[in-house]
């Protein structure tokens, strides 16, 4: 089969090419670099036009940290939208059979909630903080049940926890959470520093998925594309989180930073606690084997290692 990956240079879609790759499929990464344009929808209908995929895999987003897309939220809203809107037209139009599948940042979900199950999704507003991108990311199963209604165009969605891996961005201000503290640290120690600010509290609790087992996930779920279980979105969940501040202590035993933290509170925390059921995911994946925390730190350490300096 065809793969299409959109974004497939970025953090979460360079991690799902290189599990793809050993596979017996073509795939097929495209970006900007590529001049692929998801804010034309022109440009976008060129490359389904051209590629055909049997399975297209959406790892586009413009996204950061907290402060970013509260800082930037109109543009960030603005930006994911007309991207979203793009991929679903352009999808049909020009690949009417291809099958899309979406990781679903947890943002979706309503701020008050702490454990995060599927059904709950439009029980509440969003927490303010993640207004901007968590309302792109509930269009993503508005427009996968509008265009199912409408033309039979089938999607498939994951709701995903905050990710961490190598391949993301050296600006905390850009990376993921767990990737900006690691970059962090590493920085840290390699200029003896005896100093490190964390932003926000430390106290709000979060669940982390290794970029890497999206793929894994994603590389299964290929082979089983008409699995009648992929009809409902599905929660890559573990039921289990870590605060910021047990995270830091992690990172900093296994980089061998000794350094002092300091705790930059007027920085957004975001909501208390999210931590995502897994009882579907269980069903639909009963022997998937998540990356430990531990295993994945380790990775993530030695890939900002790698290209230090930044």
């Amino acid at each position: 089969m065809k793969l299409l990956v959109l974004g497939g240079h970025g953090f979460v879609g360079r991690s799902v090419v290189e599990v793809l790759r050993p596979t017996n499929h073509e795939v097929i990464p495209v970006s900007l670099r590529d001049g692929l344009d998801l804010l034309d929808c022109e440009s976008t209908k060129k490359y389904f036009r051209k590629v055909k995929p049997d399975v297209t895999i959406n790892c586009a987003a413009r996204v950061g940290s907290l402060n970013l897309v509260t800082q930037q939220a109109a543009d960030i809203v603005d930006t994911n939208m007309r991207m979203l809107v793009n991929i679903f037209r352009a999808a049909w139009e020009c690949a009417p059979d291809t099958r899309l599948i979406n990781p679903v940042a947890n943002c979706a979900f309503p701020g008050h909630l702490d454990r995060y199950t599927e059904d709950r999704l439009w029980e509440g507003n969003l927490h303010r903080s993640v207004l901007s991108y968590g309302s792109t990311r509930r269009m993503m199963l508005i427009l996968s049940e509008c265009y199912m209604m409408q033309y039979g165009f089938k999607a498939i969605n994951f709701f995903v926890p905050n990710m961490y891996g190598p391949h993301d961005s050296t600006d905390p201000n850009k990376a993921h959470a767990l990737n900006a503290l690691i970059g962090k640290a590493v920085k840290t120690h390699r200029e003896a520093k005896k100093e490190l600010e964390v932003w926000g509290s430390g106290i709000a609790i979060r669940e982390w998925l290794y970029a890497s087992d999206f793929g894994r996930i994603v590389a299964e779920t290929i082979e089983r594309i008409n699995d009648y279980g992929f009809a409902e979105p599905v929660n890559v969940g573990q039921n289990f989180g870590l605060s910021v501040r047990e995270l830091i202590e992690i990172i900093l035993r296994q980089t061998g930073c000794a350094c002092r933290l300091t705790w930059n509170r007027d920085m957004p925390d975001g909501a208390p606690k999210k931590v995502m059921d897994d009882t579907r995911f269980r069903k639909i994946f009963p022997n998937f084997e998540f990356t430990t925390l531990k295993e994945g730190i380790t990775e993530t350490i030695r890939y900002y290692e790698s290209i230090y300096p930044y």
